[in-house]
């Protein structure tokens, strides 16, 4: 962040009070956390569901913080330091994040969508980041409390800003993309994801398309051109649109795609991309990239060649070798169209071994739960998963739909946590097995994978090896 002066900040987020001895005091970023404030930044005090940033305000000052933005009347010891006062503390951080938002130069690309919009924001910085300054939203700062840090982080030396923006209610993406204001707007597409809280898939969309609805007429809107909802979501901009995907009707259309163990490669016109990732969906993602750095003036030759360094997000299919197992990390989320794409490069992965699915709920998915717990349980056997590993409250109705599509109750092994479930999934593996491990983030179905890499350190260790019996 550039630096600024506290009596700036205090103009700009109203009825703040500056301590006259610091005037002249600047802050060089902002932070939430007390943990991991750094000296010169400026503290916002921001009341969460189960915490309240009030009760750190000493340990920020201890860190170095140069000031705190505080809820009028909630600290009455500032021990001489500075704080800034507000009415509301939540609505300051998003007044100040969109303020900052203006004094910057660089184009801004958000990005929103029910699935993959970690993979696209990250495949769009690389494509950019080779030829141009800039940054990305980290981790997952893509809420009413990310975005504002992640526009921080923002410089007036870069050139461009890739934001991820997620919503779990209605409206939200209205409100961040309005501090945010995008000159490029990424939709990845609509599925099922929230859909407790969104209700329909037509309510997400007119969620998700509030992003569109924020770019200038000189902006560009990305689309995937395939989605069932791309013509209600372009219809409500007046931005330039580009559609991206696989069929025909799209301005960027992906053909020859191939997957094999260098990658998944394709073509776009007369240019041949190769990206060092499993799985068909990771051709979306980069085909928004490759739109967007064209907007930026960047040469498909160049996406192309910076695309071959590109590496899978933790938690996002991410390809990873623990011992002899090859094991895909898809750990972050699921619903049921990311859980459509896991099976589908489990169906496609290049190796010989034995196929497993290390499966978790889909969690907010409303009144059709079961029912979409079923369906994934079919796929699962549809796409050739050798045994599938079952943990959560769902666990039963995915076990029904996977016996019902032909898997034998034999294939199946069902477990209240994947706590419970971790043994006999290593002792099921064996050399040269690849395994996908998936569920809600509430299910943290990485704790499977500490497991799994705890195993191979004993293993490793002590010189056991598991022994086949044939």
């Amino acid at each position: 962040m550039d630096r600024i002066s506290i009596n700036k900040i205090s103009q700009v987020i109203q009825r703040g009070a500056t301590n006259p001895l610091q005037e002249l005091a600047e802050v060089a970023g902002i932070s939430i956390d007390s943990r991991t404030t750094q000296a010169g930044d400026l503290f916002f005090a921001i009341q969460g569901q189960r915490l309240d940033g009030h009760q750190f305000v000493s340990q920020a000052l201890s860190r170095g913080a140069a000031a705190c933005v505080v809820k009028r009347g909630a600290v009455t010891d500032s021990s001489s330091q500075v704080l800034l006062e507000v009415e509301d503390v939540n609505q300051a951080l998003m007044q100040f994040a969109g303020w900052y938002r203006e004094q910057q130069a660089a184009q801004v690309i958000g990005v929103t969508g029910s699935v993959g919009k970690t993979t696209t924001r990250s495949m769009i910085y690389t494509a950019l980041s080779s030829c141009l300054s800039g940054i990305q939203s980290p981790a997952n700062f893509n809420n009413e409390f990310g975005v504002p840090l992640s526009i921080a982080g923002m410089e007036s030396s870069h050139q461009f800003a890739v934001l991820e923006l997620a919503a779990s209610h209605v409206g939200e993406i209205r409100e961040l993309a309005e501090v945010v204001r995008p000159q490029v707007g990424v939709i990845t597409g609509i599925g099922h994801s929230h859909l407790e809280h969104f209700g329909t898939l037509q309510q997400t969309a007119e969620t998700k398309g509030a992003l569109f609805e924020q770019l200038p007429t000189s902006g560009l809107a990305v689309i995937c051109g395939d989605d069932p909802f791309a013509d209600f979501l372009t219809s409500r901009t007046t931005a330039r649109i580009v559609r991206v995907g696989l069929g025909e009707n799209n301005d960027l259309q992906a053909v020859s795609i191939e997957q094999d163990q260098q990658g998944i490669s394709f073509r776009v016109n007369d240019q041949q991309y190769l990206i060092p990732v499993v799985g068909q969906h990771f051709v979306n993602a980069a085909l928004a990239a490759i739109a967007v750095s064209r907007e930026l003036g960047i040469s498909e030759y160049d996406v192309s060649e910076s695309l071959r360094n590109y590496s899978t997000v933790p938690g996002r299919c991410h390809q990873m070798q623990i011992g002899e197992w090859a094991v895909i990390d898809d750990t972050y989320n699921a619903s049921p169209d990311s859980m459509r794409a896991a099976c589908q490069v489990l169906r496609d992965f290049a190796g010989t071994g034995k196929r497993i699915m290390v499966m978790g709920d889909m969690l907010e998915l409303g009144p059709e739960t079961k029912r979409y717990h079923r369906e994934m349980g079919a796929l699962v056997t549809e796409s050739g998963v050798n045994h599938l590993f079952i943990c959560g409250k769902l666990a039963e109705s995915v076990s029904q739909g996977a016996r019902s599509a032909g898997m034998s109750q034999n294939q199946i092994t069902i477990a209240a946590d994947v706590e419970l479930l971790a043994q006999d999934v290593i002792d099921h593996l064996e050399p040269g097995d690849v395994v996908l491990v998936k569920g809600s983030r509430g299910m943290r179905m990485e704790r499977l994978l500490q497991h799994l890499q705890q195993t191979v350190s004993v293993r490793e260790t002590t010189g056991a090896k598991k022994i086949s019996c044939v």
